[in-house]
C-alpha cells in the first residue's frame, strides 16, 4: 500500500512538472536530449517569457540542429540566453534592428562548461558546413559564443563575427585567433 501511494505521488509530481499554461504550452521538460525547455527560456529579468508555438519549434530545431552537436563535441555548455519575449529583450539591450533572434527562438549565447573557449567552439563550427548556421559571434568581452540558426534551408549565411564590446563587430575567420 505505502508502494502504490509513492507511486501515485511521484505520477502527480511528474504532471505538475508538465503542467500547462493558458496558451497550452508545456512548461517544462525537454526540448532535446540535453537541453530543457527552462534553460532556454530563463531569464534573470523576472520578465514573462513564454515563447508561441512558432518560437518553440524554432528553438527545438536550433537545440536539436545546432547546440546538441556543440554539446556533442564540447561536452556540456551553458546556456546564457536563448528566447528572449519582446520585454525581455529590451530589458537586457538585445538588439532591435536588425531584429535579434533570440526574439525568434533561433539564437542562443553560451559557453562550454569544461574549458573549451568561445574561439575553440567558433573554429569547430567554422569546419562545420552541415549545420544551418547563419551567423556566429565571438564575444570576448563576456566569454559567450553566440550561435544563430539559420530560418530556412541551404545555402546557409555562415557569418562568422567578433566583438570586443558587444558594440562593434569585425569578421572572424581561424585565421584572426592569436
Amino acid at each position: 500500500m505505502r508502494g502504490l501511494i509513492l507511486a501515485a505521488a511521484a505520477l502527480l509530481a511528474v504532471l505538475a512538472l508538465r503542467r500547462k499554461t493558458t496558451a497550452g504550452q508545456i512548461t517544462s521538460g525537454q526540448a532535446s536530449p540535453h537541453f530543457s525547455w527552462a534553460e532556454l527560456t530563463t531569464t534573470s529579468t523576472g520578465l514573462a517569457n513564454t515563447p508561441g508555438a512558432g518560437q518553440r519549434a524554432n528553438l527545438e530545431r536550433l537545440a536539436v540542429k545546432v547546440l546538441e552537436p556543440i554539446r556533442g563535441q564540447f561536452g556540456p555548455i551553458r546556456i546564457t540566453s536563448a528566447f528572449r519575449s519582446s520585454a525581455v529583450n529590451r530589458a537586457v539591450g538585445g538588439t532591435v534592428s536588425p531584429p535579434s533572434s533570440h526574439l525568434d527562438g533561433r539564437g542562443a549565447d553560451l559557453y562550454a562548461t569544461q574549458g573549451a573557449t568561445a574561439d575553440q567552439i567558433a573554429r569547430w563550427l567554422y569546419t562545420q558546413s552541415g549545420l544551418p548556421l547563419r551567423q556566429v559571434i565571438v564575444e570576448h568581452h563576456t566569454g559567450h559564443l553566440h550561435a544563430e540558426m539559420q530560418a530556412d534551408g541551404p545555402p546557409y549565411r555562415r557569418q562568422f563575427l567578433e566583438t570586443q564590446d558587444g558594440r562593434s563587430y569585425f569578421p572572424w575567420t581561424p585565421s584572426t585567433v592569436t
